[in-house]
């Protein structure tokens, strides 16, 4: 950690402390035992299915689960509060079994009269825009959930909070996070050729140096919030490195045998969003820089310095609900690529014999580079512009029985595109049936062309809340 970083971690841990000296009257003045205490949750069903392509393209149960939820709130209404998400799953995912207990959050949250001050398993969310968030750094998220609630991506993070309200119009966040936990990447059931391994993240990494901070004011002005972010840690979205490296000879063309792992990265991210409204309309957008330290040039898994932003609009009139959005990005740094990912691509033997005749060829580096070109695809850096737009619509039927909606985004740069059609219903209250479909296309080698045989499916989900 840098010399800033650390007179900027010191006076995030002295607020709390001056913050508190001036208001613990406020927080001592009644020492009252738990005034509130509710235990709520649900308990769900359901399954996805799919087509295999490699058999005839038979439909089949590409995953199954059944899920038991629990939310616990506890407060006396003064000055804490405790809350508890957790979540059990058993089930196949992508046909691998499943049995996990997931504590999705839990912390306790103490508060002041101009401030509060939270630890634990948290859910930090960043930014105002509805489908695309530049500006969210704090909490990963799960990119395959197989969930029909589309919230059941977002994952908690072990950290802690401080916010100081020295006025009505202002918000100050200060967030940090000891150690890290990596998001779930959309390729995580892909299929793999024999010669090429990925080793995933399948817990916190607690090394020392794993330490990220962020800071946010938020101003509420008449008839605009803005809000001022600054990220300053691991991006909780990992690229992939080349880890292992060999070729095998047994073969009449040798095969290069790599081992990749995903691998985190530090970066900055300075990120500013708005929102307002015109009528019945509500404008919103963000805008962010990113800056890794790690040159890409030297560090395949890196991605380049990057600017985003994204503008959306939400309207509503009586039972329908329209939410729109566009967004952009620009990587100044941008070159060509030259080789082809490692991933997405039919390997061309011919070619590889080609390059291996070549005196001093560098294999190994010319496989550094096609992992590179891969990460440069994931992260939509292979043009020097993208851009991408989105729309929500959504209706409540039958006296807020019937819920149909229908969601897509499509990518025209790299022509990636999502279809989400859904419809819930409730026949009787704190029941909920969901049926619905995820569809993936892309053009040849695109990120959606590559996961749309395990990603495609039809959903149906049966819902009971207590």
């Amino acid at each position: 950690m840098n010399f800033i970083g650390r007179i900027w971690i010191g006076l995030l841990l002295l607020l709390p402390v001056i913050v508190y000296s001036q208001d613990s009257t406020s927080l001592n003045a009644d020492n009252e035992i738990l005034k509130r205490k509710e235990f709520y949750g649900f308990v769900r069903g359901g399954l996805y299915t799919g087509i295999d392509h490699d058999d005839k393209d038979k439909p089949y149960v590409s995953s199954a689960f059944s899920d038991f939820g629990l939310k616990i709130e506890m407060e006396n209404g003064l000055n804490f509060k405790a809350f508890a998400d957790l979540r059990f799953r058993y089930g196949v995912e992508f046909l691998e079994p499943v049995n996990r207990l997931d504590i999705r959050e839990a912390y306790v949250k103490v508060n002041g009269k101009r401030w509060d001050l939270a630890a634990g398993q948290k859910i930090v969310k960043w930014g105002r825009a509805d489908f695309t968030n530049p500006t969210s750094k704090i909490s990963p998220q799960n990119l395959i959930s197989r969930s029909p609630d589309r919230e059941d991506m977002d994952m908690g993070n072990l950290l802690s909070t401080f916010n100081w309200y020295p006025s009505d119009h202002i918000n100050l966040e200060a967030v940090v996070i000891p150690f890290y936990r990596s998001s779930v990447l959309i390729i995580d059931p892909i299929p793999l050729p024999e010669n090429v391994k990925i080793k995933q993240i399948n817990s916190l990494i607690t090394n020392k140096e794993m330490f990220s901070y962020g800071l946010k004011a938020d101003i509420y002005l008449k008839g605009i919030d803005w809000g001022l972010s600054w990220f300053d840690g691991y991006d909780p979205m990992p690229g992939i490195a080349l880890t292992g490296f060999n070729l095998d000879l047994s073969v009449p063309i040798p095969v290069p045998v790599t081992e990749l792992t995903i691998t985190p990265y530090k970066t900055r991210v300075l990120g500013l969003d708005f929102e307002t409204s015109a009528g019945n309309v509500g404008i919103r957008g963000e805008a962010a820089w990113s800056v890794p330290y790690i040159s890409y040039e030297t560090r395949e898994y890196v991605p380049w310095p990057e600017i985003n932003w994204v503008t959306g609009i939400d309207w509503s009139s009586g039972v329908w609900r329209i939410t729109g959005e566009y967004s952009g990005k620009n990587i100044p740094d941008f070159t060509p690529a030259t080789v082809d990912p490692v991933i997405g691509t039919e390997p061309d033997y011919a070619r590889l014999a080609e390059l291996l005749a070549i005196p001093g060829f560098d294999l190994e580096g010319y496989v550094r580079q096609q992992v590179g070109t891969f990460n440069r695809l994931y992260n939509y850096q292979l043009k020097r512009y993208y851009h991408s737009a989105g729309i929500r619509i959504e209706s409540d039927l039958v006296y807020g029985k019937l819920t149909p909606s229908f969601f897509t985004m499509y990518n025209f740069t790299s022509r990636d595109l999502l279809l989400i059609p859904e419809i819930k219903y409730k026949p009787v209250d704190g029941l909920t049936i969901t049926a619905g479909a995820e569809f993936y296309s892309g053009r040849s080698g695109s990120l959606y062309d590559i996961v749309d045989g395990f990603m495609n499916s039809i959903y149906v989900a049966l819902k009971v809340d207590f």
